[in-house]
């Protein structure tokens, strides 16, 4: 075991930067989509169901939504699960894809943001560095 290392590393995997500020709702996920990962953009189909978004889906014009907890879409193919999601809030930069983990352009967040849908940076933390240097105090 080594006196100098880093500790107290933890990394949360919240969604929102600002909690007082998310709407939620539930949503029916449409089935056989597989398993949906949290913080991924769904979109309304005509059917009134949502599925992951890709690029083409997150356009004006159609309404979408942050998923906020996985979804197993595959357990029952005949009863679309509900979830629940956000359809506004101030979101973390990084934390929201589109579907297949894919990141968001510009062009999607310019869409999200007129829906409601914001993002704020991660904030950017340093670590402290405890190791021993080889330079002598003094010389």
């Amino acid at each position: 075991m080594s006196l100098y290392q880093v500790i107290g590393t933890h990394t949360p995997d919240w969604l929102l930067a600002d909690p007082q500020g998310g709407e939620a709702i539930a949503i029916p996920c449409t089935p056989g989509k597989g398993t949906v990962k949290r913080g991924t953009v769904m979109f309304r189909e005509t059917n009134g169901m949502y599925s992951p978004a890709a690029a083409a889906d997150a356009v004006d014009g159609k309404y979408l939504v942050i998923l906020n907890e996985d979804v197993d879409t595959n357990a029952n193919a005949t009863i679309a699960e509900d979830a629940s999601a956000y359809r506004a809030g101030r979101f973390i930069e990084g934390r929201v894809t589109l579907a297949s983990n894919a990141a968001l352009t510009d062009a999607i967040k310019l869409t999200l943001r007129k829906q409601g849908i914001v993002f704020v940076p991660k904030d950017g933390t340093t670590t402290f560095n405890n190791e021993v240097s080889n330079q002598v105090a003094g010389g």
